[in-house]
């Protein structure tokens, strides 16, 4: 679908600016017991070089005996720090009661130019097959329900654009007509899973469909996130994992639609303290840093349309 920049350029001032608390840095030396080789274990996973080694030898000093660990591949377990690995993920939407994901805020909007397609989707019924397959899966837990409905509409489902579908951009369709028809585009998609889901049994407070930002491809996308045991999972059209919202920032939210309200997104940011000498009295004492200023960070300015062609 294609929205021209003026679709969004009420948005501009919408974002709300808070402030975070800094990150609290680690100290080093609790990682390193021997701090003479400490830059070379967090390069090189442990294991002193060669030339340390050598210096080591002719200086009389003892290397100290580390372990050298195994490569790490690509996973998101693998490539998380280790003392992180088995720390829970803080989904700060499922405290909140709004969408706050990708990192960002969620702040309500009243209308917006996309109200109107969303009403025309948001309570239309399901038949069919994808129907009683909602049925079926009700005894499920909630994870296994989720997973069983993104793989039914990713693997049922051919995307293809507006255009050519339809012959005309942004049109957004009920899960009715994208199941049957066996093709639609990413927020097709995404209102199919709603649809099925709300079937199955979920409050539509906890279903939520996303227009964000893909920060990689530079393309609109729109994607399912789903409050749902502790967790806002992101169910995609372009993969059947589901993924917590808060380990993807490749996604930046511009609007989120559900039965209860509308949302743009804004972030939490936090300006570096800014010293101001004055010349007028200076025996007045040393300069004192400003107080933090504020700006607004919000994900519509980094999209000026809609046209969802991932």
């Amino acid at each position: 679908m294609a929205v021209h920049s003026k679709t969004f350029a009420w948005l501009a001032g919408a974002a709300l600016v808070l402030t975070s608390a800094p990150a609290q840095a680690q100290d080093a030396s609790a990682l390193f017991q021997n701090a003479a080789w400490a830059k070379n274990e967090a390069i090189l996973g442990g294991a002193p070089s060669a030339l340390q080694a050598i210096l080591a030898q002719q200086q009389g000093v003892a290397l100290p005996n580390r372990q050298i660990p195994m490569p790490a591949n690509y996973s998101r377990a693998s490539v998380a720090p280790a003392l992180m690995r088995n720390a829970p993920i803080f989904s700060a939407g499922v405290s909140s009661g709004k969408p706050d994901i990708f990192g960002s805020v969620a702040l309500r909007v009243g209308r917006t130019p996309l109200n109107a397609r969303w009403q025309k989707v948001e309570n239309s019924r399901l038949h069919g097959a994808p129907a009683r397959f909602a049925d079926s899966i009700t005894g499920l837990d909630e994870v296994s329900q989720l997973e069983a409905v993104n793989r039914y509409v990713n693997r049922r489902v051919r995307f293809v654009d507006d255009d050519r579908q339809s012959g005309r951009a942004d049109v957004w369709s009920t899960a009715d007509r994208t199941l049957n028809a066996g093709k639609g585009d990413c927020e097709d998609y995404a209102i199919a899973k709603l649809q099925m889901l709300r079937r199955a049994g979920f409050s539509d407070r906890n279903l939520y469909l996303a227009i964000v930002k893909d920060l990689v491809t530079r393309a609109d996308h729109a994607v399912l996130v789903v409050r749902a045991a502790g967790h806002m999972y992101v169910l995609d059209n372009g993969t059947e994992e589901l993924i917590d919202s808060e380990t993807m920032r490749d996604y930046r939210p511009i609007l989120t639609f559900a039965a209860n309200g509308t949302w743009t997104h804004g972030y939490r940011v936090r300006s570096a303290p800014v010293t101001i000498a004055s010349a007028d009295n200076p025996l007045d004492g040393p300069p004192q840093p400003a107080a933090l200023t504020q700006r607004s960070w919000s994900a519509s300015l980094l999209a000026f349309n809609t046209g969802l062609s991932k």
